[in-house]
């Protein structure tokens, strides 16, 4: 080993790596030397890297430490969500500690809802209408306990037991490890922390909030939607989109998600218009399965596939077409590139033959052909949408046989 080759390990060795997604391109793997809400700097075996946070689609921390088992469950306004080990509050002012860090401080003008319980699924739905009801007022939500008898014909009755979620409006003054103070018809009255579900806050009026630069997720499931960020002698300094400040160490990330500012995913999007129905069907009448199933768009797996793949190549988002379709995309304000990989699925066994065609406002961008004599190919698109407004992604029949015409296009997504 060369001398030079011997410093750049080493200094690759020194703290951990990192995995750098950008936007085009393939993934980066180097250590972190820089990281601020424009930019990042990577040193990589084959030198230092600088890529712009508008070029981003993720940077990942392969080797987060994971934080304590979380028992309190906070939102807040901004769309942020913190897993978290403890929660006291008062005089406006929460103190709210996440794994083994020191406790922050954060207004409760910016927390929406605290949950102190884990929840079955029959509850969590419960819990969701409640915290996006229209209340005039604090909430403090109980969990109730019923007991009901199940007729069973000619066998004994049973009794089962049902739990269902329950609200009372005020206003929440303090709450400590033990109790939560609330006020109601001008009482104020304590509840045991213990058999509460959680706590809703009222907010008069919603705040015109910043857009988000990334989404960071920790490694314990807190995520936070930021506006600003800083990493300096490891310990990350951050703002969200509703100003919240804190700190922590750079041990705790797991990922920064710049995906939410730079990309928008087709399987995300409402087409405005295509759906891969047939006007016409075939189909006898008394067949239960419908053949309409296999025609429609699916921002899943092909059917009967466990997942997307391409030439063994593995994907974890796209669309599955069949032909004939045409799905037509209003271009978002601001993206200038449509980005994906479009193959046969390895699932489909007679491939048919049919024609891929991406148009910008009427104009041919992009055309591939494919038949069953083709090796499966993972085929990279890259297209220019600086002057598009409309974009037409057509999936059409080259021999009118179209039973084999399927199509996956994954990772399709528009770009700034």
């Amino acid at each position: 080993m060369t001398l030079l080759s011997l410093l750049t390990f080493t200094a690759l060795a020194v703290g951990p790596e990192v995995e750098v997604r950008p936007l085009v391109g393939d993934t980066v793997n180097g250590r972190l030397k820089e990281l601020s809400a424009t930019k990042i700097v990577v040193a990589t075996p084959s030198g230092q890297q600088e890529i712009s946070t508008d070029k981003l689609m993720w940077l990942q921390w392969p080797t987060a430490t994971a934080a304590e088992k979380p028992s309190v469950w906070i939102d807040l306004e901004d769309g942020s969500k913190l897993a978290a080990t403890s929660y006291t509050a008062e005089d406006g002012k929460a103190q709210i500690t996440i794994g083994s860090r020191p406790p922050i401080e954060i207004p409760t003008r910016v927390i929406h809802a605290v949950r102190f319980r884990q929840q079955p699924p029959e509850l969590a739905v419960q819990w969701r209408e409640i915290t996006s009801s229209q209340a005039t007022g604090d909430l403090v939500v109980m969990r109730k306990t019923s007991m009901r008898t199940v007729e069973q014909g000619d066998n004994e009755p049973r009794t089962v037991t049902e739990q269902s979620l329950d609200q009372l409006e005020g206003t929440l003054f303090t709450v400590t490890d033990d109790s939560v103070q609330f006020e109601i018809d001008g009482e104020k009255v304590p509840a045991r922390r213990e058999k509460l579900e959680g706590l809703v806050y009222f907010h008069p009026a919603k705040r015109d909030l910043a857009q988000p630069i990334c989404r960071l997720i920790e490694a314990g499931g807190s995520t936070w939607l930021l506006r600003d960020l800083q990493l300096a002698d490891s310990r990350l300094t951050a703002t969200t989109v509703g100003n919240v400040s804190f700190e922590l160490p750079a041990s705790a990330l797991s990922k920064l998600d710049f995906s939410i500012g730079n990309v928008i995913f087709l399987s995300d999007l409402e087409a405005d218009s295509g759906a891969g129905e047939l006007s016409l069907s075939l189909q006898p009448a008394a067949m239960s399965y419908k053949f309409g199933r296999v025609f429609q768009v699916r921002n899943r797996p092909p059917l009967g596939a466990d997942g997307f793949r391409i030439a063994g190549r593995k994907f974890d988002n796209g669309l599955s077409l069949h032909s004939p379709v045409k799905l037509v995309y209003r271009v978002p304000e601001g993206f200038r590139k449509f980005i994906a990989v479009a193959g046969v699925d390895d699932s489909v066994v007679a491939p048919g033959r049919f024609n891929l065609i991406i148009t910008g406002d009427g104009k041919e961008l992009a055309r591939h052909d494919f038949n069953a004599d083709q090796p499966r190919q993972a085929i990279p698109l890259e297209i220019d949408l600086s002057s598009v407004r409309r974009l037409s992604v057509s999936l059409e029949a080259a021999d009118g046989q179209d039973i084999g015409d399927q199509l996956d296009l994954c990772e399709a997504r528009f770009t700034k």
